[in-house]
């Protein structure tokens, strides 16, 4: 499956090679350390998951046809339909690809500075776009009531709209530290309020906990 390009490199005449930033690059090694390889817990409400590409997202997320074939890109096997065969043939070039496609330019990741834009990347993979983009507004302010700034807190609605955008661009220039660790901590309360809802996901808390801990540090 051909890389969708950050940016497209002119080598010569006619010719272009694509190929992923280096930042993502980095940032998706991490994230698949992270995962790990094949797994099919019965707990783990996503269902068999392949490099952190679980069935419930593949399905909803693979079933484009670009080489117009007839078959869906990410019907691996060929057999009609995406299901658990399709997550044992990914491969980490599919990962990777659907981590570009689905995450990192969903997200916005490459718009924000480093740390945050690896952070959010990573939430995003774990939880979805949505969630990662309220875990920075709640970080936002978390700082803004730390430092005691008189400044009416933002709603964590997962909208990167201009005034997120004014109030993150202040904090992380008068704050860059305190803001990372903000981020880890609002992730780390929101798998807390994911055991609360769902007790059966106990078992994964340290798990997450200690990704949280490692968020923006590779």
């Amino acid at each position: 499956m051909t890389a969708k390009a950050t940016e497209p490199t002119p080598v010569a005449e006619g010719i272009v090679v694509e190929g992923y930033s280096d930042r993502f690059a980095a940032a998706v090694r991490h994230v698949l350390a992270v995962e790990g390889g094949y797994s099919n817990d019965q707990a783990d409400r996503g269902g068999a998951t392949q490099f952190g590409i679980s069935l419930r997202f593949l399905v909803s997320e693979g079933s484009f046809d670009e080489d117009q074939d007839g078959f869906a890109d990410f019907d691996l096997d060929m057999d009609g339909d995406i299901d658990g065969e399709d997550i044992r043939q990914l491969t980490p070039g599919d990962a990777i690809y659907l981590y570009h496609r689905c995450f990192w330019l969903r997200a916005g990741a490459e718009s924000f500075p480093a740390p945050i834009g690896e952070m959010m990347f990573d939430q995003a993979v774990n939880g979805g776009i949505a969630p990662s983009r309220k875990l920075l507004q709640r970080a936002i302010n978390i700082v803004i009531r730390e430092q005691r700034y008189r400044t009416i807190r933002l709603v964590a609605d997962g909208v990167i709209g201009p005034r997120t955008r004014e109030l993150f661009e202040a904090m992380h220039r008068r704050h860059p530290v305190e803001l990372a660790e903000a981020y880890r901590s609002a992730a780390k309360d929101r798998y807390f309020a994911i055991v609360r809802r769902f007790p059966s996901q106990g078992k994964f808390l340290q798990g997450w906990l200690n990704r949280a801990d490692r968020l923006g540090r590779a």
